[in-house]
């Protein structure tokens, strides 16, 4: 049964029902229901609650004017093409929402003096004399070659020597890339997203390059705005598949490729927009690769697809989120050394219906109980936290967690865009920044031993939204790179 049938059946009740009742009932038809208090009232009225409206098929003299739907780019399915609940019906859902939101959402607050300076990271800046504007969507280190691949908005993709912060060579993408392996046999894998803004357009692609770049080859296509790739010998073949993130837009998927002597075989895992990341890991002890998968739009949380063997998987859901919550990126990783892999994640994407600050944004790990069931045991509010790395960077034996944001607070005294935990006991950190690195807004996080002295650094690139559509008024600034000096 689909979200519209299930809606069906729950408007053809006869009795009354509150407006809390109500959206009990139709909102958690399609997603988690999201507290009135999640958004101030305003939100809620003048976006959110119109655009719920509207996907239920209840049109009004209000939307007089507004593309809805298909002349919005949605394809059918997406917004009801029948009315699905009652006007009054509608009157009360809203009601209940303006009645119980706040006027405004509660600030982060918190001492300055608690966050500590990050020393023992040296900042590392390249001073590139051009004035190309800084898109950056993916910066990775590659230690067979020591040199950093970068790959921006321009679809281009650069090779920088560490050492000197010069440029090897370039070469022309297809589209921008959204992510990168590198084969033991030198060649590359390539994702690439086809058209970066929100759209439901299906060009991304999966491309093998060759190592001397001479030879390419696309090994999928219509993929729809793919940002992630995954792989592993899921069906025992003893052929690799890949795992493919396609976060769409109104529609998208998760999707596995069998590799197969005459191509890839798609196979379905998800089919709803948002998939964001995958880990694959035996997660269950029976010698199968399962698929650990964040997704972030319409039932946002954390899933994962237990493998059953010759290629079949079992859907199960670890955690769930509200719809406003904003997942961005996870990592699946022992934090406190006791064998059991923790879910480490970050929320704060800000930039659909509701772009305001969130004090709920930031920094969250869920504890395994060694069943694979998880609490969260710790929380650091981090407005628009959207990536992060893990790593044992301060060379304690301890796990620590670096932290970027791509919507911070404007406010200057507000939220750093970067932030570094350092754990000094298990799910205790030390807060640590380094404020130079406001100036910069940042869209990607990665790390490797750029230095080549056993530690790993911390690879920041760079994405300006201001450059996209204006000649850029400062000289080209892709990445910055936290040089790990600690002692």
């Amino acid at each position: 049964m689909d979200d519209f049938e299930k809606i069906r059946s729950i408007s053809n009740h006869s009795v009354e029902l509150s407006g809390k009742s109500l959206s009990d009932a139709y909102c958690s038809a399609c997603h988690l229901k999201p507290d009135p208090s999640l958004l101030d009232k305003a939100t809620w009225e003048k976006s959110v609650l119109p655009d719920m409206r509207r996907r239920l098929g209840l049109i009004i003299a209000d939307d007089f004017g507004v593309a809805i739907g298909e002349d919005n780019g949605a394809p059918l399915g997406i917004y009801a093409s029948e009315t699905l609940i009652r006007k009054s019906e509608w009157d009360l859902i809203q009601a209940y929402y303006l009645e119980n939101a706040p006027e405004s959402l509660p600030q982060i607050v918190r001492s300055s003096e608690k966050i500590q300076a990050l020393d023992g990271f040296e900042l590392i800046t390249p001073h590139f004399a051009n004035k190309r504007p800084s898109l950056t969507t993916i910066a990775v280190y590659h230690e067979e070659e020591s040199l950093i691949y970068l790959g921006d908005r321009l679809n281009q993709m650069f090779r920088i020597d560490p050492a000197d912060l010069s440029i090897i060579d370039s070469i022309t993408m297809v589209s921008p890339v959204s992510d990168i392996r590198f084969r033991e046999d030198g060649g590359l894998d390539l994702l690439h997203i086809g058209y970066m803004d929100p759209s439901n357009w299906a060009i991304g692609k999966l491309q093998f390059l060759q190592e001397n770049k001479e030879f390419s080859s696309v090994l999928l296509d219509s993929l729809r705005r793919p940002v992630h790739f995954s792989f592993a010998d899921l069906n025992g073949d003893g052929k690799e598949d890949v795992v493919i993130s396609n976060f769409g837009h109104h529609i998208g998927n998760l999707m596995w490729f069998e590799q197969s002597s005459s191509g890839f075989e798609p196979h379905l895992l998800n089919n709803r927009p948002g998939a964001r990341k995958t880990v694959i890991d035996d997660v269950n002890g029976d010698g199968l690769p399962d698929v650990i998968a964040l997704m972030t739009q319409a039932k946002e949380g954390v899933f994962v697809y237990l493998n059953l063997g010759n290629g079949e998987f079992k859907e199960e859901n670890w955690l769930l989120f509200d719809p406003v919550f904003g997942s961005s990126d996870f990592d699946w990783v022992d934090i406190d050394g006791d064998g059991y892999k923790e879910i480490v994640l970050v929320n704060g994407d800000n930039a659909d219906f509701s772009p305001i600050l969130k004090p709920y944004h930031g920094l969250r790990i869920f504890k395994n109980n060694g069943l694979n069931q998880f609490d969260e045991v710790f929380f650091y509010p981090m407005h628009g936290a959207s990536a992060l790395v893990v790593g044992e960077f301060t060379a304690d034996g301890k796990t620590d967690i670096a932290v970027i944001s791509h919507f911070p607070s404007k406010n200057k005294d507000g939220l750093d865009n970067f932030l570094f935990f350092e754990q000094k006991n298990a799910f205790e950190f030390e807060v640590k920044t380094k404020p130079e690195l406001g100036q910069w807004s940042l869209l990607t996080i990665s790390k490797g031993d750029v230095s080549g002295n056993g530690k790993e650094d911390i690879i920041l690139g760079s994405f300006d939204f201001k450059t996209i559509h204006a000649f850029p008024a400062v000289n080209w600034m892709p990445f910055i790179i936290l040089l790990n000096q600690v002692m």
